[in-house]
């Protein structure tokens, strides 16, 4: 069986390592996350550090909440970023543009996309280096 501190260890510094990219340094992360959780930074890196520290029931349970809505934002963030990333292909890019699957080069050549593309690249971006 596992206890409330293993269980809780993965949690915690998932916490610390997210605020780490967020504010740009470790120790203002734990800082932080120790005021999330109602404990100081100090207690956060000793409990990470396997230190003689153990959380009380109601630290557990801040922990426990503050990382399911962390888990919530991140699931929006990224739900928000998949929509942005699906309407960049609803607009009038040019890439959106061409269903033909064919390339269309210098006066109505084509070429397979599956075939030679990248030497028509390669001749295009040659043409323009010169």
């Amino acid at each position: 069986m596992q206890s409330a501190a293993s269980a809780t260890l993965p949690i915690l510094s998932a916490l610390v390592e997210r605020a780490a990219r967020r504010v740009g340094s470790k120790m203002h992360a734990y800082d932080d996350v120790g005021r999330q959780i109602g404990e100081s930074g100090s207690w956060v890196r000793k409990f990470l550090g396997r230190q003689p520290v153990r959380p009380d029931a109601d630290t557990y349970l801040a922990i426990q909440e503050r990382y399911a809505r962390e888990c919530e934002r991140w699931e929006a963030e990224a739900d928000l970023q998949r929509a942005r990333f699906f309407a960049l292909g609803r607009g009038e890019h040019a890439m959106a543009q061409g269903t033909t699957g064919r390339l269309d080069v210098d006066a109505g050549r084509s070429v397979s996309r599956a075939g030679k593309v990248p030497a028509v690249v390669a001749r295009l971006v040659d043409k323009d280096g010169q």
